[in-house]
């Protein structure tokens, strides 16, 4: 990846664009940020608008499409809004840029299969059971189908301290009320800096096809709400496991497994996969406040 020409970041607003961005800030390189809302040092990009109303930089050398309905319920309920964007729009700007002469980078997910075995290759046939994984998985094909200047990096689940989830369950635990984590629902955590260093190595290396960014192993949100309890300094006592597949409607699919084989990650971009715990205690670190 050169200097001579600015990295577009779609959604550079977002979890994920912001890491990106800074990552890429960090090296050096020129970024230009879009976003939907009118936001100062951003350039104006709303994938829900028509086409017709956007206005794409010149001279680029290379875009990563960060914006997207992420909500499994949003894509569940308004599935005509969210593949709008997810799908119909994306795929539309890519092909712009790459006929423009950049490369360009999907960040996808894991939920493109089905979960039902762990550390899925990247060459398995796509199975999704969600709204938001068939809008990946239809994404990915044709942004694919764009040529060799594309790269489809799948990730599993990034999480961050300011994810309301955990911010609640630490504030209970913090105060000795009990929590009612997931037993069966898993993921396979990864920090937003892990998944930006990805896609940043993914166009240092020029590499295309699909990458696949997963930590090593699974664990359950259970899981999860044990070690913020420790960390609190409360008894696990105050985690009552409840049961995902008997919460009716409200889990759309309750997969056995979230790894994605991450052979890609380490022999074409020569990144380890970080094990389960490196996101999970990211959760437990003490704000400067001091408080966790």
């Amino acid at each position: 990846m050169g200097r001579d020409a600015p990295v577009l970041v779609v959604g550079a607003e977002g979890l994920l664009g912001g890491a990106v961005s800074a990552c890429l800030a960090e090296r050096g390189i020129e970024v230009l940020g879009t976003t939907r809302r009118p936001t100062a040092g951003l350039l104006p990009l709303d994938l829900a608008a028509a086409p017709s109303t956007w206005r794409l930089p010149e001279r680029l050398q290379a875009a990563l499409l960060c914006a997207a309905v992420t909500s499994t319920a949003a894509c569940r309920s308004q599935p005509a809004a969210a593949r709008r964007v997810n799908v119909d729009a994306t795929v539309e700007l890519a092909g712009r840029l790459v006929a423009a002469g950049a490369r360009v980078v999907f960040p996808s997910t894991n939920q493109v299969f089905d979960g039902a075995f762990a550390r899925v290759p990247a060459d398995a046939a796509r199975c999704p059971r969600t709204a938001y994984g068939r809008m990946k998985a239809e994404a990915e094909v044709a942004i694919l189908g764009l040529g060799a200047r594309t790269t489809v990096v799948r990730l599993t689940k990034i999480i961050h301290r300011g994810m309301p989830l955990f911010a609640g369950w630490r504030e209970a635990l913090g105060r000795g009320q009990p929590v009612q984590p997931f037993a069966d629902l898993r993921l396979a955590p990864l920090t937003p800096g892990f998944a930006a260093a990805a896609l940043v190595a993914t166009l240092d290396r020029g590499t295309s096809g699909v990458i696949q960014v997963s930590a090593t192993d699974d664990v359950t949100y259970a899981d999860v709400a044990l070690r913020l309890a420790h960390a609190a300094g409360q008894s696990s006592r105050l985690v009552h496991p409840v049961s995902a597949a008997a919460a009716g409607g409200e889990i759309e699919h309750v997969p056995r497994h979230a790894t994605l084989d991450a052979t890609t990650l380490r022999e074409r971009l020569g990144l380890e996969p970080p094990g389960p715990w490196a996101a999970v205690d990211a959760l437990c670190e003490t704000s400067e406040s001091g408080r966790p």
